[in-house]
């Protein structure tokens, strides 16, 4: 074989991998938001109330949040394919505990470890598509990783609604297709040879990876921090509850419906990142928490006037703000932080991310409980409200982002 017919069959591999790695991921975030228009049914089926919908979904942020911060560096030992591959098998065993749950343990469990699933793929998936873009474009392989996260994200929620309104069994169904695709994830990571590995598996150790900032890049890195808290606790709300209040909204009903109202979100966060990418991070910091704090309003405002159009005002707002924010503040982030701190640097700021999508939301439903879904929610956005005007008012005067964005 001639050096060319070696260089066109290596390129042509790695463009299968490269394709395999982004199905794999696109995959694993499809099925960290699948269940969000099943909730409704849970708490018919097993009798669980707005606490335990919160603490589900929760459940899976705290997966991810774990993988992130012990995990995200599985790639740098065993390579991006080898991880991907425990991701995936991880991820199945997720889709499987959450079809068999018949009880809230269960069914959080389930989430659980689909958490950390989504936490491994994301850092494996992006060292993969980054080493293996054929033509060896970096931004290209970003912006694939981007949007197979964005679309994997938007797609769970949406076809998982559908699937469970149009075929029987609906806390089955939908894991079993999804569990179809995930098998065929994992045998296109298995078919195409993997990258070598650099330490066996039995050598890795998990390691805590938060990197706290210099002492100057502090007040940039707290204000995206928080800035993307807010946007998380959002993002949760939305996810975690928004399927139940749709219901008594809106004139349509059913899983399909509730799964397109979480769709709304996504899309409104991938629109907002694609069409403003252009936007310096300080006037986007600031316009996407002015945003998430108008959404969470116009939330609370919704539901004692049982207006649908306030609330799907509030849903587009709500993803077009945090896609907006996210945006500027990981472009911030990027640029306070030196290259060799960059990864765990990123790794702190998207564990401050997912706190915002935990704690928030476990404290909303264990009040629900006890004073009513509609109180605490008011509570909880009058809260968000203010600091997200704050800190957007922060982001916009601070000389720090300033000079870094």
């Amino acid at each position: 074989m001639n050096s060319n017919s070696q260089a066109s069959t290596a390129h042509a591999s790695a463009a299968t991998r490269f394709v395999a790695i982004a199905f794999a991921l696109g995959v694993t975030m499809a099925g960290a938001t699948l269940a969000s228009p099943l909730y409704p049914l849970y708490e018919q089926a097993l009798g669980i109330t707005a606490g335990g919908v919160t603490i589900v979904y929760s459940s899976y942020m705290a997966g991810a949040l774990l993988a992130l911060l012990v995990l995200s560096h599985l790639s740098d030992h065993v390579g991006f394919v080898h991880a991907l591959r425990i991701s995936v098998l991880v991820l199945i065993a997720g889709l499987l505990a959450s079809a068999a749950a018949h009880s809230l343990p269960v069914l959080a469990l389930g989430r659980f470890a689909i958490g950390i699933a989504a936490g491994i793929a994301s850092s494996a998936a992006t060292a993969g598509l980054i080493a293996l873009e054929p033509a060896g474009q970096v931004k290209r392989a970003q912006l694939v990783g981007s949007i197979m996260n964005i679309v994997g994200l938007g797609l769970g929620p949406f076809a998982g609604g559908v699937v469970a309104q149009v075929l029987p069994r609906p806390l089955l169904t939908p894991y079993l297709v999804f569990g179809i695709a995930a098998v065929l994830a994992l045998l296109a990571l298995v078919v195409h040879p993997a990258d070598a590995e650099v330490t066996p598996i039995r050598h890795f150790r998990p390691a805590l990876r938060f990197q706290a900032p210099n002492a100057s890049a502090w007040r940039p890195f707290a204000l995206a921090s928080l800035t993307t808290f807010t946007g998380y606790t959002l993002f949760s709300l939305f996810a975690s509850l928004a399927p139940a209040v749709l219901g008594t909204l809106l004139p349509w009903h059913g899983p399909a419906i509730a799964g397109a109202g979480v769709a709304t979100l996504f899309i409104g966060s991938a629109i907002a990142q694609f069409a403003l990418r252009k936007v310096d991070a300080r006037r986007g910091l600031a316009a996407g928490a002015i945003a998430t704090g108008v959404s969470v309003a116009l939330m609370a405002t919704s539901l004692p006037l049982h207006a649908g159009t306030l609330f799907i005002a509030s849903d587009l707002i709500g993803g077009f703000g945090q896609g907006l924010a996210f945006m500027s503040a990981l472009a911030v982030i990027n640029h306070i932080t030196p290259p060799e701190h960059r990864a765990r640097s990123i790794a702190s700021f998207f564990s401050i991310a997912y706190l915002g999508g935990i704690v928030p939301i476990v404290g909303l439903g264990l009040l629900a409980d006890r004073i009513g879904l509609d109180l605490a929610i008011a509570g909880l956005a009058a809260v968000m409200s203010i600091l997200a005007l704050v800190l957007g008012a922060h982001a916009y005067r601070s000389s720090a982002i300033r000079s870094h964005a």
